[in-house]
């Protein structure tokens, strides 16, 4: 589907325009090495798409439930582009048009939803619009005002794209189709979802999602629901998507005091931490030198490489222990939290830390610990044991 930019109702391209002119937009190729630079490279021609629907743009403007919504429609593409082709066929679902289904799924959103709008109504139960009856929408279904007035005004926008029937189908039903279980469990294999998301989709408001519907909008009402969760766990919740990274982001909020033991990404990454763990500190001896002779390629990768290390050491410890949580939360210090409290132990686990990291990379590594306190107050005490170990600078 090849379309014209717009602005205002009119065609505008902008090659073709003096380059001084002031319209709006006019600086695309800006905006979209700006956006381009800011998600997976392999979103490009999803972004491309983007810039051919002017409606698009106004979701720029529109905040829901804490969320941008030209955000939003850049995460669901992520999701949708990260299904596996293999999976798509087997569901026969074609990629192009789940990709142009998700792009106009929310289209029609506006100041109705948005979170700056003071004079926003309350939710309330009303009779399902004509429009989306002839879609699919049963007249039964629980049809809500403001949340879903957008499906019908971003119906009638993708109307005047021509898109085809199943795509305005999804479109129209994509927060009222039930999400069957094939279709779930084929979508969670390939987004690799832990089994707590997929029974949260599957059992979401059943009175809600109760509409039968195509395997398409299945699909894009099951990506619609992982970005909510994804929303409420603050991070990714596709383990497609490095679980390492939701685990090291988890370690830094926890050791600070931003979350605590209820932040639901503990108990999608296996960790039921009781407040009280015991956190190592790993700080790196003479990095300042090495970033110094080094590229910041080589920076970065040595230290994703001592991540990784510290990370195998501690998982092969007595698997019938609780997992350990390795995260970087400094320039160079690395933090284990762990449910071991025994100093005996913790010294034994600190001792093979050290040898591996210097045996692999050759770097020493300055250790704190704290035990016996909530996770900050350890932190903050593992922190100062290991400046104790900072040898002094003399002032000459």
């Amino acid at each position: 589907m090849q379309l014209k930019f717009m602005y205002q109702g009119e065609p505008v391209d902008c090659e073709e325009r003096d380059q001084k002119c002031n319209v709006n937009f006019c600086s695309r190729d800006l905006l979209m090495k700006v956006l381009r630079s800011m998600v997976n490279p392999r979103l490009a021609p999803a972004i491309d798409r983007i810039f051919q629907v002017q409606e698009l743009f106004m979701l720029a403007d529109v905040v829901s439930l804490g969320e941008n919504q030209l955000h939003h429609v850049i995460r669901i593409c992520d999701y949708a582009n990260s299904i596996s082709e293999k999976v798509l066929a087997a569901l026969g679902v074609d990629k192009e048009a789940l990709l142009t289904a998700v792009l106009f799924h929310d289209i029609g959103k506006g100041i109705e939803i948005d979170d700056c709008n003071e004079g926003r109504e309350a939710s309330k139960q009303e009779k399902v619009p004509k429009t989306l009856r002839k879609y699919g929408v049963p007249s039964w279904v629980d049809f809500r005002t403001p949340a879903h007035e957008h499906v019908e005004k971003g119906l009638s926008v993708a109307e005047t794209y021509n898109l085809d029937k199943p795509i305005l189908e999804a479109i129209a039903l994509h927060h009222h189709v039930k999400i069957t279980p094939p279709v779930l469990r084929e979508i969670a294999l390939s987004l690799v979802l832990a089994p707590m998301f997929v029974e949260d989709i599957l059992h979401h408001e059943p009175e809600q999602y109760a509409a039968k519907g195509s395997k398409l909008t299945q699909i894009v009402a099951a990506l619609d629901q992982l970005c909510a969760i994804e929303r409420k766990f603050q991070g990714r919740v596709s383990f497609n998507g490095e679980p390492e990274k939701m685990e090291e982001e988890l370690v830094k909020d926890l050791v600070i005091g931003v979350n605590g033991t209820d932040d639901p990404r503990l108990t999608a990454l296996g960790l039921p931490f009781m407040g009280d763990e015991t956190v190592i500190l790993l700080d790196l001896r003479a990095f300042g030198s090495f970033v110094q002779l080094n590229s910041e390629y080589t920076v970065q990768a040595t230290k994703r490489e001592i991540l990784n290390i510290i990370r195998s050491v501690v998982r092969v410890q007595d698997r019938h222990r609780i997992k350990d949580a390795v995260g970087l939360v400094g320039g160079d210090e690395y933090v284990v939290i762990t449910r071991v409290m025994d100093q005996e132990i913790l010294e034994k686990i600190i001792e093979r830390i050290k040898g591996a990291v210097k045996s692999r990379t050759g770097f020493g590594l300055r250790i704190g610990y704290g035990v016996g306190k909530s996770i900050p107050a350890n932190f903050h005490e593992a922190r100062t044991k290991a400046n104790l170990d900072k040898k002094p600078k003399l002032v000459r």
